[in-house]
């Protein structure tokens, strides 16, 4: 998936994008093994043996924002499996 790849390094890029579209993060998520449903202004991420992951979605433009964006790096070690890269 070399689309999610790069959106990867986009999302760790500095300065940081301080919004991302839904989607983007959706592939990056399903690309690191994660189910994404859409629950409304929330989508829902499971993966087995993980805690649930809800993402708000705000705007009509459907972006996750920065401070959400940030808790996805930490949550799925980002900056670490693809610092090499």
């Amino acid at each position: 998936m070399k689309v999610a790849k790069k959106l990867i390094q986009k999302l760790l890029s500095n300065p940081m994008p301080s919004e991302m579209d839904y989607r983007d993060v959706k592939l990056i998520l399903e690309h690191e093994g994660w189910n994404v449903k859409r629950g409304g202004k929330h989508f829902i991420a499971k993966k087995a043996g993980e805690h649930l992951l809800t993402i708000p979605v705000h705007s009509e433009k459907e972006k996750v924002r920065k401070e959400i964006l940030k808790q996805i790096i930490d949550r799925l070690n980002l900056e670490e499996k693809y610092e090499e890269e």
